[in-house]
Formats: C-alpha cells, structure tokens, sequence
C-alpha cells in the first residue's frame, strides 16, 4: 500500500505542475475570451503596399484592432477589400474615415481611423448587408507616391527647358 501511495502522490503533482503551467500560458498571453469585436471592410481603391494580415488598426494613434483578411474585390480588382476586427468600445460612427498610414521608414503600413462626430450615430451592420463598410480616402504619402512621377517629369522637364536656353 504504501509503495502505490507515492505514486498517486506523484500522479497528482505532475497534474498539478501541468494545469499551472497552463494557467500560467493564458495569463501571460491575456486571452481574454468574452471579449466583443466588431468586424468592418474597408474599401481601398489604391494599392496596399505593406499591410498585411494581423497587422495594426488604430483610432486616432490609439491600437484599437487589427486586420483580419485581405482580399481583393471580385466585380473591380483596382479595390482591396481589408476585413478588420475592432475593439467593441471603439468609437465607430458612420462618418469616420479610414487611411493607410506607414510606421517609419520600415516599410509596414496600418490602418488608420479617425474622424466621427458626436452626433453621428455609430456604424452598425443594415439591413441586408454583411458587415458595415467604411471607403478609404487616400493619406497625403499616398498621394505623393502616386502623384510622385508626374512631379519628377514636371522638374525633369523644366530643367531640360533650362538647359536648352542657357546652352544657347
């Protein structure tokens, strides 16, 4: 008998080492299982470059979620379509608007919210509709990268002109 109550005794720390260890995983991980997530797409109709899945939507600088799926839109392949999840307290409202924005030199973009009145009511899914959809604008880095090669050829241009009247 006594030789069989060391084993039980073992038995039963090992179990314990194993649920601590476990205990201890989700803790340092913070799952949070009965968290509430909203789900938006949001509408690019100029290239992505950089964002990827799982990477950062933010509401005013603050990471309030991330992307979920990307995919292209299937009637126009000019739009990306960027399902996102986002925190269920986040300010959401119907006339919020989404940019994507860089973080540093690194190459990485994220989503960035911002924008949406106190008197706007909050975007939720209609009738009929899937998830509720928020158009991207274009930010201003975005615009200078694709307005870039017209601004090249413009002082390409006026230096050629310059130095034709000053070569003769």
């Amino acid at each position: 008998m006594e030789t069989r109550a060391h084993y039980v005794l073992i038995g039963s720390f090992a179990l314990a080492i194993f649920a601590g260890a476990f205990l201890f995983v989700l803790w340092l991980g913070q799952l949070e299982i009965d968290k509430e997530f909203d789900y938006y797409d949001v509408v690019f109709n100029d290239p992505v470059t950089g964002l990827s899945v799982s990477g950062d939507v933010r509401f005013n600088g603050i990471k309030v979620g991330e992307v979920d799926e990307l995919s292209l839109n299937e009637n126009d392949a000019k739009q990306v379509i960027a399902r996102i999840r986002v925190s269920g307290g986040a300010p959401v409202k119907e006339d919020t608007i989404a940019q994507l924005e860089l973080a540093g030199l690194t190459g990485v973009s994220f989503i960035q919210l911002s924008g949406g009145s106190a008197e706007s009511p909050r975007l939720q899914r209609k009738a009929g509709q899937g998830v509720p959809v928020i158009t991207a604008t274009p930010s201003e880095f975005q615009r200078l990268l694709t307005e870039g090669g017209d601004i090249i050829d413009s002082v390409n241009n006026a230096v050629l002109r310059i130095s034709d009247l000053l070569s003769e």
